[in-house]
């Protein structure tokens, strides 16, 4: 197996906190809480990402 770099790993640890919290602000729009800023911040600058094309209906 080859070993990866350190800085493939920062990047993969950066890509992974941002679908966190992609996937915070889903739970937390199903559970029903007000989260603010989510369409003017999140979908501004990512409108492909998952979340905004999930509730872009």
């Amino acid at each position: 197996m080859k070993k990866e770099n350190s800085s493939n790993i920062l990047e993969k640890i950066d890509v992974a906190k941002e679908r966190i919290k992609e996937l915070e602000t889903m739970i937390n729009h199903w559970e029903g809480m007000e989260v603010e800023g989510f369409w003017d911040a999140e979908c501004s600058i990512n409108p492909s990402s998952p979340a905004c094309l999930l509730f872009n209906n």
